[in-house]
């Protein structure tokens, strides 16, 4: 679009077998409609990772975790124990309102982003997993009545003269990783985990103007209409390690790091009007991660646990356009966990509840300041009949932005659910 010039003018067992079974349908079926949020406009887009509801419901902490029940990818060095096989299957729906100065918008949008599984070997010192998780999402769409400049026909080297048109504008895109793990229990109280993340993605924008009133020459008339794509396709490779330890009975401490990587990006141009496309290779290089995290029990069924990211997005190479908006982004996440018990006629006391706590500073700015996200959750859960599964759910609120910083705030209500099942596999 940049061969016009725009003038100013703004514009708006069987049974436990099936179930398992229906639930994974139910949640592979959902389409991924991706965030109607200003702050998915630009750059990288939203964080859309997510391990399973049980982690979503206490605050997002899970690196100082071992459960064979319930197992969690959380952190691979908490699989070591495992004595079947497990698949999770995890995602979550959620309403937004975006808010600016001006208008607002209601979006209501469904996740697939984590599918993964595990097998123990060596009687469960040693666990294979693999699995599918998203990591960034964004979409966008926006429809704008603008004014554009444009030759006059009658006088095509005097002055530019108006056209009134219509701009279309869609962002969209998601990156994902596909981890292949190894977890190893190297002592009762220290286990190890790596795994090795291949990295996909694309990223795409398309721009369609409509111009509504003709142009004419020589008597006839033309409706002058303009398209341009730019598409990314992106490929990387990362480790993760990490680590669990139990120094006390009641305490653990679990830590997990990603290592700088680079993405190779393949960008296409198509634009209406020109034959064939424009194809261009860049580098993107990632910034390492770091994480911490311990829980403590503090009686037989309530723990408390807390975690701690970090990945310096300023450090970022390879978008000199992404590179002075970009920031450090970290998240803080802490709550309570209440075990499930098994008492007979203890009715809804057995139930697990969790309620949590976090605070995301987005890798990104807007406005020219930081995004901070806000965001309580609760959640509870229950197995299946003999054990072999566990069914999770967890509501949170998210408060992210702020229309006095950023120009424009989210309101977010999330509803995670997450199945795992377990079952012998040799």
């Amino acid at each position: 679009m940049s061969s016009f010039t725009r003038a100013a003018r703004g514009g708006d067992g069987s049974g436990r077998s099936l179930a398992f079974a229906l639930a994974v349908l139910a949640v592979l079926a959902a389409s991924a409609s991706l965030a109607q949020s200003p702050f998915a406009l630009t750059n990288l887009g939203a964080d859309v990772r997510s391990s399973d509801a049980r982690i979503d419901g206490r605050g997002g902490w899970g690196l100082a975790e071992s459960d064979t029940l319930i197992p969690s990818f959380h952190s691979l060095a908490g699989l070591p124990g495992l004595r079947q096989m497990v698949i999770v299957v995890s995602g979550y729906a959620e309403k937004v309102r975006s808010e600016d100065g001006a208008a607002s918008r209601n979006t209501n949008r469904v996740r697939t982003p984590t599918l993964r599984a595990a097998a123990p070997f060596a009687e469960g010192r040693l666990v294979l997993s693999a699995g599918f998780q998203g990591l960034r999402g964004t979409q966008y769409d926006r429809q704008l009545d603008t004014v554009f400049l444009l030759p006059d026909p009658a006088d095509p080297l005097g002055a530019h003269v108006p056209y009134a048109a219509r701009e279309f504008f869609v962002r969209e895109g998601t990156q994902f990783q596909v981890p292949l793990g190894l977890s190893w229990r190297v002592a009762p109280r220290l286990s190890l985990g790596a795994s090795l993340n291949l990295i996909g993605g694309v990223m795409r924008e398309r721009v369609n103007v409509i111009f509504d009133e003709p142009v004419t020459t020589d008597g006839t008339h033309y409706f002058l209409t303009s398209s341009e794509v730019l598409e990314d396709e992106l490929s990387g490779l990362s480790t993760t390690w990490s680590l669990l330890v139990d120094p006390l009975p009641s305490l653990a401490v679990g830590a997990a790091f990603t290592t700088a990587h680079e993405w190779d990006v393949i960008r296409t141009r198509d634009m209406q009007g020109i034959p064939g496309n424009v194809v261009e290779d860049y580098r993107i290089e990632m910034p390492a991660s770091w994480a911490v995290g311990a829980a403590a029990a503090l009686s037989d069924r309530w723990r408390f646990g807390a975690e701690y990211e970090s990945q310096p997005y300023s450090k970022l190479r390879g978008r000199p356009d992404w590179e002075n908006v970009m920031a450090d982004a970290w998240r803080l996440g802490f709550g309570f966990d209440r075990a499930e018990a098994y008492e007979r006629r203890a009715g809804r006391r057995n139930l697990p509840l969790r309620v949590g706590y976090s605070l995301h500073k987005w890798p990104y700015l807007v406005g020219g300041e930081e995004i901070i996200e806000k965001r309580v959750s609760a959640g509870t859960g229950f197995s299946f009949r003999d054990r072999s599964g566990h069914l999770d759910i967890a509501l949170s609120h998210a408060w992210v932005g702020d229309v006095a910083r950023n120009g424009s705030q989210d309101r977010v209500w999330r509803l995670s659910v997450s199945v795992a099942g377990l079952e012998k596999w040799w």
